[in-house]
């Protein structure tokens, strides 16, 4: 099993979560899965992003569950390279669905 790592400062996301976080989950899942078509960055946490997270878990050893928790963003910012670029505004801030980012 493993160990939980410390908070990440980042929420939970899964299936049906919107935002600049799920925005920056799409993001940071292009450009860990090479290879593969890129996901629409719209900040839209649907049935591709679900797909895409779940087959992330499942190929670095996580609960392929499709939640974006503490383990699950560990490993997308891990890298190489690492990144954490992070969105650093409130819950309130809507990513427009017109397009993506």
């Amino acid at each position: 099993m493993a160990t939980q790592p410390k908070n990440t400062g980042l929420p939970t996301i899964r299936k049906g979560s919107q935002g600049l976080h799920s925005a920056y989950c799409q993001n940071l899942l292009n450009a860990r899965m090479f290879g593969m078509t890129s996901l629409w960055v719209d900040g839209m946490f649907g049935a591709n992003t679900d797909a895409r997270v779940r087959r992330f878990q499942g190929s670095n050893g996580l609960v392929a569950d499709g939640v974006v928790g503490p383990l699950t963003w560990a490993a997308l910012e891990a890298g190489p390279p690492a990144i954490n670029r992070r969105p650093n505004l409130t819950p309130e801030v809507q990513v427009p669905v017109t397009g993506g980012i």
